[in-house]
Order: structure tokens, then C-alpha cells, then sequence
């Protein structure tokens, strides 16, 4: 089977468990947005930038590094295991010693023992590290697909039952500590290499990863320095109105991004000494995340005001703006991190140097001048940092991939013109039913994006239909 066919096997298995995760994870929030208040999702929103951030550290790319080299040998998994073993139980035992301070420089209590808690993050991290990258290295992605939907279905009723009896954040943590616990069980059932704490075969994977650990931890500490300033200028249910907003507006992002990446790494590393045949599967792949994200993100944020008032409750209408606004951002996110991926797969970290330097000056910046206007300041600071640190890393990355900035123009024209026909038509026609119920409202005007969409994409490029449909058939064959 060629690499593009084990990819889009991939992306079916994958897809398929992210489209389960994605259906049982929103209803799980909505159903757990009515029993909690803006707070605890403000204290959840604070534990996990901490425990998010120490977890770049602690798995220090080895599974990054093991996915991407071109030869293994058993002394090289040996070491990397030790290391990660290493790794994440040093810093797990930093976070518990340190939960106090967190408490004490966010002026909350409550966060010394939530913090405490979450550090058993990394004792599965440093068992489950190594056996989900060799995973991905095989391309064994329907048993990761499998894997996945057992542990998000299980963590997601377990966070409903403690909301439901009234444990608040205690609630949002366990059940994501408890997907963790059952995604490591079910990986270490395939088996784990033996450690061997020893330095032979570590150097290449210690360099490569160390590299991109670095570079995403500054990466993540910029994208997450929104919570930090937060929790810094912002009460509590300021901090929860944003990251419940930001939360929904990103999560189409990471259930795409969580196939399309798990995917995209081994297949470019497996594609690296084939430039030509990388670039053409760049464009196709431009083409079709553009064509099936942009209706979901920016329908959203079109319909916004129905889905709060709707799906959340009248509590969170004040996040009304910042999910409008965030949504309409998140595309270019998207495309920066697939290309950041592309880049690593093939073996070149300076871009993804260059991104990392450029998301740290302008997210905090930005996100500081932002909070001084609350959460709407917060969110619109979504609209420029993230066009101007995509727009300063693109050039650079197209040059690897040897790709013109005219196929990426090409690749989203058409999905951006029928996105904002689709808008425009969401605006129309809620005037047209001002005089229905929201509820009414909202299924009819999800109905006519989706009809205004897919009538302008059609009417533009009939050959997104064919392109659809190849892809349909590899992935069935």
C-alpha cells in the first residue's frame, strides 16, 4: 500500500473516531455547560494551561522524534523509554511540590489541590508516551481509532455523572485525568518497550526532540498566555465566558487537526526525499481541510447568537462576541499547524524556530493589550495575532515544500468566497425570522448556510466534487 493510501486509510479511521469523539464530546459540554456556573470552567481553564505546558516539557519530543526518524534500532527505543519515564515523573513530582505557588500567584486556594491532582498527567504520560508513537509510526490508525473512541465516550459519562451530583471543576478534572488513565491502559496492552536508562541511541532523538520540545514549549506558553494574563487581570467568570468560548470555537479545530496531524507527520517523513510528490499532496490537502473547515467555523460564529441563547443558556450570552470573533481566526490556525507539521516531518526545525519566535512577541502582546477590555479584548486579539504570525511564517515554509504561494491562493479561493457568501446569508436571513423563536431560528439558519455553501462552492469549482469523491473511494478501497 502506498503512503497516500495508508494516509487515507488513516484519515477514515481517524476521522471516524474524532466524528464519535466530537458528537459525544459536544453533548457532553452542552449538557455539562447547564450544571456548572463560568468559574469552574475559569479554574479548569487555569490547571490545564499549567499541567498543558509541563507536558511539553516532560515528553520532550521523543515521541515526535521516534515517529519521524528513518530507522529505529531496539537500543534507541530502550533509551528513549527511559528517558521519557525520566522525564515525566521529575516533573510530575515539580508540579505537586510547586501547586502551592500556583495558588498563591492566582490568589485561589482551591488550585493547590487541583493542581496536585492533575500531576498524575504525567505518570501515564511516561508509560503511554513511547507505545503511542510507535502507533503512529506503523500507521496502525484504526486501533488508535478504536482507542480513542473507548476513552473519550467513557471520561465524557464520567464527567457528566460528577456534574450532574455536583462536583463542579472536580467534574471537568477527573474525567479528563480518566480519559488519560484509559487511553494509556489500552496502549500499554500492545506492549512497551524494555527502558534501559542508559545515554547510547538517545543523542539524535535528545537532539531532534530537545529542539521541539523547546520549540513548542514557547509556542504553547504564547497560545497559552491568554489564561495566564487572564487570571491575572480577570475574575473568574470573566476567565470561564472566554475559555468556554474559546473552547468551543477550537474544538472543531482540534478534532480536524487531531486527525489531519496524527496523519500528516508520519506520512511527510515518509515523503521527505520525494519533494515533488510532497508538494502536489500539500495542495490537495490545503484544498480539502479549507473546504470542510471554513462552513464549520465560520457558520458558527454566524449562528452564534441563536446557538448561545439555544444550546448554553441564557448565563453565557455574553460569550456571544468572543465565540463570533475567535471562529473566524481559526482557519489560518489551522493551516499554521499543518504546516509546522509538514516542516518537522521532513526534518526541519528552523521554521518551526522562526514560528515559535514570532507567536511569543505577538500572542502575549497582544493578549495583554486585550484583557483590559475583558473577554471581548481577549478574543479580538485572536483576530490579529493570528493573521499576522501566519502571513510571517508562510513564506518560509512554502520554500520547503517547494510550494507557490498561487497554489495556496487557488486552494482558498473558492472555500473563502462561499464562506462569506454563507455569512452574509445567515445575516439576511435572520431578519428574515426575526419574529421566530431562537430555538425555530437556529436549525433554519444552519439549514440555509449549509444550502448557501455548498451552492456557491459548486457553482465556483465543480471540481471539489471530484476531488471528494477520489478521496471517498481510496478511503472505501
Amino acid at each position: 500500500m502506498t503512503v497516500e493510501k495508508q494516509a487515507l486509510v488513516g484519515l477514515k479511521w481517524t476521522g471516524i473516531a474524532k466524528l464519535v469523539g466530537q458528537i459525544i464530546s459536544w453533548g457532553v459540554t452542552v449538557l455539562v455547560l447547564r450544571l456548572l456556573v463560568p468559574s469552574d470552567y475559569g479554574l479548569m481553564a487555569i490547571v490545564a494551561a499549567i499541567i498543558g505546558v509541563l507536558a511539553s516539557v516532560a515528553e520532550f519530543g521523543f515521541g515526535v522524534s521516534l515517529v519521524q526518524a528513518q530507522q529505529l534500532s531496539r537500543s534507541d527505543l530502550g533509551a528513549v523509554t527511559g528517558a521519557v519515564i525520566i522525564s515525566n515523573v521529575s516533573i510530575g513530582v515539580l508540579v505537586t511540590v510547586l501547586a502551592p505557588v500556583a495558588a498563591w500567584f492566582y490568589s485561589e486556594p482551591r488550585l493547590t489541590l487541583l493542581v496536585e491532582v492533575a500531576s498524575l498527567h504525567f505518570l501515564f504520560s511516561a508509560v503511554g508516551t513511547v507505545p503511542q508513537a510507535l502507533a503512529y509510526r506503523r500507521m496502525n490508525f484504526g486501533w488508535l481509532a478504536r482507542t480513542e473512541v473507548v476513552a473519550v465516550v467513557t471520561s465524557g459519562l464520567a464527567t457528566l455523572g460528577l456534574a450532574w451530583h455536583g462536583y463542579g471543576v472536580w467534574a471537568l478534572l477527573m474525567g479528563s485525568l480518566l480519559q488519560t488513565f484509559i487511553r494509556t491502559a489500552l496502549l500499554l496492552s500492545q506492549g512497551m518497550p524494555r527502558p534501559t536508562f542508559r545515554l547510547r541511541g538517545l543523542r539524535q532523538h535528545a537532539i531532534f526532540g530537545g529542539t521541539f520540545t523547546v520549540t513548542r514549549l514557547v509556542s504553547q506558553v504564547a497560545y497559552e498566555s491568554d489564561i495566564f494574563i487572564a487570571g491575572r487581570l480577570l475574575p473568574h467568570e470573566a476567565i470561564g465566558l472566554y475559555s468556554v468560548s474559546l473552547h468551543l470555537a477550537t474544538l472543531p479545530m482540534q478534532k480536524i487537526m487531531g486527525v489531519i496531524n496524527q496523519v500528516i507527520l508520519p506520512a511527510a517523513a515518509r515523503l521527505q526525499q520525494e519533494r515533488e510528490r510532497l508538494r502536489l499532496r500539500m495542495i490537495e490537502a490545503t484544498r480539502i481541510l479549507i473546504l470542510f473547515s471554513l462552513p464549520v467555523l465560520w457558520g458558527l460564529s454566524a449562528v452564534a447568537p441563536e446557538f448561545v441563547r439555544t444550546i448554553m443558556g441564557p448565563q453565557w450570552g455574553d460569550a456571544v462576541f468572543p465565540l463570533q470573533i475567535i471562529c473566524v481566526a481559526i482557519p489560518l490556525r489551522m493551516l499554521n499547524a499543518v504546516y509546522t507539521t509538514v516542516a518537522i516531518g521532513v526534518g526541519n526545525m528552523r521554521v518551526n524556530v522562526f514560528n515559535t519566535v514570532a507567536s511569543a512577541i505577538v500572542l502575549p502582546s497582544t493578549f495583554y493589550v486585550g484583557a483590559h477590555w475583558g473577554a471581548d479584548g481577549l478574543a479580538f486579539a485572536w483576530v490579529i495575532a493570528i493573521p499576522f504570525v501566519f502571513f510571517c511564517f508562510l513564506p518560509r515554509v512554502l520554500r520547503i515544500v517547494d510550494l507557490r504561494l498561487s497554489d495556496l491562493l487557488r486552494s482558498l479561493r473558492v472555500p473563502a468566497a462561499a464562506g462569506a457568501f454563507m455569512y452574509a446569508a445567515v445575516g439576511l436571513g435572520r431578519l428574515a425570522c426575526e419574529g421566530l423563536s431562537v430555538a425555530v431560528r437556529l436549525p433554519l439558519l444552519i439549514v440555509l448556510g449549509a444550502a448557501v455553501y455548498i451552492g456557491v462552492v459548486l457553482l465556483l469549482d465543480r471540481r471539489v466534487v471530484v476531488d471528494v469523491l477520489r478521496i471517498l473511494r481510496a478511503m472505501r478501497a
